[in-house]
């Protein structure tokens, strides 16, 4: 049994968001967790995990998804625990509260959680100020930024492009009024206007109900690839009501999402026909969760839920998977060719 598994009943006796903020605690310093991805050995090394994703190579395909270390407090720690690459944020422009706790609440039999965090944010200024002097970076960093208007958005990523690899794009809606619709095609466009001089790559994250809408998906990646977005990050969350939630409904992830997030990446990857990568969201927890992505066209994934529910060294496990799975293929194809020349 790993120390985590040991642990995850203590902490899962605490509230979610107590347990969050106790993990925010711990990962503050470094030292620890550099000694203790150390001693476990959390970094896989093996050439056949490397990959490369909207222009930016990866030692490993598994990375730490946006939404955890949303003011970018923990790129330190979390950079020892193995994953191949860190997303932060979402960084917004000014400071937001967030919306009212309880804001996370767990569901254990399908290792998924429902969320109304509401994009709590110290804001952008506070981001960047804690990217300042961190040179050179441990691994591949991504930062993802958020904004209600295309502006917003535009002046983020001028502001944080310097100090990361690659900026994630999301496409945000406020709060809208009944009967109203986010038609986030056209801020899209605004946005792809305004980062045209861009010298970093650019990410956008396909909004949840975008992956719902043929018609919509298929104009949003075409949109994308016309103006050379590097990538497109795909997930499989939905909306959940909720009592528990101090918002009274959420967003579902975690394993059970993981189904239609699959079947997002394969739409997706269909209309997009190897002309951009992409990047698989939703209840990833294994090394065959990360090949059956792939071979639903996703180039690399990220993982939120299964840090809460797998642990500290998730990223080494899902590795260590994936390369087992790569000998065994390698094998199975050598027993081919032995039996074929018999």
């Amino acid at each position: 049994m790993s120390l985590y598994a040991a642990l995850r009943p203590l902490l899962f006796r605490l509230s979610p968001d107590r347990s969050h903020a106790l993990a925010h605690a711990a990962l503050r310093w470094r030292a620890p967790w550099r000694v203790l991805g150390a001693l476990a050995a959390l970094d896989v090394t093996d050439a056949r995990l490397r990959t490369r994703f909207a222009g930016v190579d990866l030692p490993n395909p598994v990375g730490l998804a946006a939404g955890f270390d949303k003011n970018c407090e923990l790129i330190r720690a979390l950079s020892c625990l193995g994953f191949g690459f860190l997303t932060v944020g979402s960084i917004m422009p000014q400071p937001r509260p967030g919306n009212p706790f309880p804001r996370l609440v767990r569901y254990p039999d399908t290792e998924s959680l429902a969320d109304s965090m509401g994009l709590p944010s110290r804001g952008r200024d506070y981001c960047i100020a804690q990217f300042n002097g961190f040179h050179p970076r441990p691994l591949p960093l991504f930062a993802n930024i958020g904004g209600f208007t295309a502006q917003e958005i535009a002046e983020s990523f001028s502001a944080v492009a310097p100090h990361v690899d690659a900026v994630e794009i999301s496409l945000m809606c406020p709060n809208l009024k009944p009967g109203e619709t986010f038609d986030e095609l056209a801020l899209l466009r605004d946005v792809l206007a305004r980062i045209a001089g861009r010298r970093k790559p650019a990410v956008v994250r396909v909004p949840n109900d975008t992956t719902r809408s043929g018609d919509r998906l298929a104009e949003l990646v075409e949109r994308c690839i016309e103006a050379g977005i590097a990538g497109l990050k795909v997930a499989g969350g939905r909306p959940v009501a909720e009592p528990s939630l101090g918002t009274g409904q959420g967003t579902l992830h975690g394993r059970a999402t993981f189904e239609a997030a699959l079947a997002n990446v394969a739409r997706t990857a269909a209309i997009a026909r190897g002309r951009i990568a992409i990047k698989g969201n939703g209840g990833v927890m294994s090394g065959a969760d990360v090949l059956a992505m792939r071979a639903a066209g996703a180039t690399c994934v990220d993982l939120y839920s299964a840090f809460i529910y797998r642990g500290w060294d998730i990223a080494k496990v899902i590795n260590r998977e994936l390369v087992a799975s790569f000998d065994q293929a390698g094998q199975d194809k050598a027993t081919q060719n032995r039996a074929s020349t018999l």
